[in-house]
């Protein structure tokens, strides 16, 4: 299973270190520029993107919150790190686990690690934004997340609360 190598991942590691929150969609769109990325699709709230990483589905995206007063905000930008292949549980989770090493190499250790079918594994980065690896049922993803999304979550894990709950479902208790 082919995945971005050590020298892509650090490279998107200092690119995501050296953005300044908060930060708009021209950020998404300059940092695929400086890779050779190339723009598939924009719209209003979302940036789609065909990366040069070498895997089989060389895709990104950008999630921008769109609203007149902040004229688009960068929210979250998701790379597929690693091939998609269904059938290569093994595979996968060596993937994951490598391409993890490689930030952990470079960021120390993570601040937030989820195990379970679905594993992710997060660093919070200097400019206050956190960067982390998701393994999903076919794929691996590099994710960062902005400064505001990140605040929200180191919140809610200083006031205890469960990453996993289900908004209105009954649990919100405190």
């Amino acid at each position: 299973m082919r995945t971005a190598s050590p020298d892509q991942i650090s490279d998107l590691l200092r690119a995501f270190g050296a953005v300044t929150w908060p930060t708009g969609r021209q950020t998404a769109l300059d940092l695929a520029a400086a890779r050779g990325w190339s723009v598939e699709l924009e719209t209003k709230n979302s940036v789609s993107f065909i990366t040069n990483l070498g895997t089989n589905d060389d895709s990104a995206r950008a999630l921008v919150l769109s609203d007149e007063a902040t004229g688009g905000l960068l929210d979250k930008l998701t790379v597929n790190v690693s091939d998609a292949e269904a059938a290569a549980p093994t595979e996968l989770r060596k993937a994951y686990t490598d391409l993890c090493a490689v930030a952990e190499n470079a960021l120390g250790a993570p601040v937030y690690v989820e195990r379970g079918s679905n594993p992710r594994t997060f660093w919070d980065l200097d400019n206050g934004g956190r960067v982390g690896f998701q393994r999903l049922d076919d794929i691996v993803i590099m994710i960062l997340i902005s400064r505001d999304a990140a605040d929200l979550l180191r919140e809610d894990k200083r006031l205890g609360l469960d990453p996993n709950r289900i908004t209105g479902a009954g649990d919100e208790d405190l």
